[in-house]
Order: structure tokens, then C-alpha cells, then sequence
């Protein structure tokens, strides 16, 4: 079958903000239900992870040991499916950045912050750059994306306040260059184009920002 929406399924907006729900113990349909689903996402999850960037839904479908037409009954359209497995991805790990105090040596408060990231980005490097691949024209994955930039974003603005609030107005130019510096594009382009180690990148990252400040 093709990767088209399924037609027996009812227009609905799709599910891109899925997350575990809880039903009443006794309604076991519904039940069934959200378990086939997060087989579904989890599946989808495995393969990108596994460094299929773009699994189809018979692979999808036969990863996650249900029909294909399952796929398209809970997702409506494969583009849904993915959205939503970056999604849960990225939520399952964004514990990782934690936004530090504002005190103590600058440069222990940088290490941390690109210790955080490097842990970050190589748990889920392969279903960012699906995401990244997809934006074009997906809101689903504009918005995603743009919850881990706010996440990336607020770390700095927080954590490096002190630093950052020093050059007065120039202050805003200074975040925009620590986004940049210390963002996903940066530590892709160390790993996947220049092909530094995730230790050498964190290293790297740790001498780019030092440098801005």
C-alpha cells in the first residue's frame, strides 16, 4: 500500500501532540487502542533511530507487528506518523537540559551546558535530522522544532545572564550568537560534515562559546 491516507478514517486534526492517556480500566477498546498507537510511534522511533531516515509504512507496520492499514487509521497520513514520533523523541529526552543557576565560573557553566547538549543530540541526532528534512512546509514540525529551540534558547538566556547582560545593548546580538554557536545545526555540522567525534564536537562547542564571551 502506499504511504496515502487511509479512507475509512474520519477527518480529523491529526494527533501531533500524542501522549499516553489514561481511560477508564474497563473500556478495553480504547485501551488497544492507545497501545497500538504508541507501538506505532515507538516502531517508527526504532527504525529512524536504527538510521532509516525515512521509514515506509510497511516497514513502519511490520516493525511494529500490525496491519499497514492500522497506520493510517490512527495517523490519518504517514507525515502525521513522523511528526508525532519526533515529538515523543524529543520529549522523552529534554530532561537532559536542565537550565543551570546563573553563578559560579563561567566556563564550569559552559561545560555543563555543552556536556547537556551533547548528550541531547546524540540520544536523538537521527530523528532531528528527519525533523529537520520535513520542516519545509509541516507545521507540525515547525512547531516541534521550535519547542527545543525555545528549550536551547532559555538554557543560555538563564544561565549565562551575568555574561550576556554585560554588553548592554549588544546583549541580544550576544544570544543570537550563542544560539547559533551551541545549537543543533552547529553540532550536526561537526559530526555528520567534519566528522569530529561527539567528544571532540563537545570540546569544540566549549571553545566556541568561551570565545563570544
Amino acid at each position: 500500500m502506499a504511504d496515502r491516507a487511509y479512507r475509512g478514517k474520519a477527518d480529523r486534526p491529526p494527533e501531533d501532540t500524542w501522549t499516553e492517556r489514561s481511560r477508564a480500566p474497563t473500556d478495553g477498546r480504547l485501551l488497544r487502542g492507545d497501545r497500538t498507537r504508541l507501538q506505532i510511534v515507538d516502531a517508527t522511533i526504532e527504525l529512524v533511530q536504527a538510521g532509516n531516515p525515512e521509514p515506509t509504512s510497511r516497514e513502519i507496520a511490520d516493525h511494529a507487528g500490525v496491519a499497514v492499514r492500522m497506520i493510517f487509521y490512527h495517523f490519518r497520513q504517514i507525515e502525521f506518523l513522523f511528526q508525532t514520533a519526533v515529538t515523543r523523541q524529543f520529549r522523552r529526552h529534554r530532561s537532559l537540559i536542565a537550565i543551570l543557576p546563573p553563578n559560579g565560573p563561567v566556563e564550569a557553566r559552559i561545560r555543563a551546558i555543552c556536556r547537556q547538549r551533547c548528550q541531547l543530540f546524540e540520544a536523538i541526532a537521527p530523528i532531528l535530522r528527519m525533523a529537520y528534512s520535513r520542516v519545509v512546509g509541516s507545521k507540525l514540525a515547525y512547531d516541534v522544532l521550535a519547542e527545543k529551540r525555545a528549550l536551547l534558547r532559555q538554557q543560555f538566556a538563564v544561565t549565562l545572564r551575568p555574561e550576556i547582560s554585560s554588553r548592554g545593548p549588544r546583549a541580544p546580538v550576544l544570544l543570537e550568537m550563542l544560539v547559533l554557536a551551541g545549537g543543533w545545526q552547529s553540532w550536526d555540522a561537526l559530526r555528520s560534515h567534519s566528522g569530529y567525534s561527539a567528544r571532540a564536537s563537545e570540546g569544540l562547542m566549549v571553545s566556541a562559546l568561551m570565545d563570544l564571551l
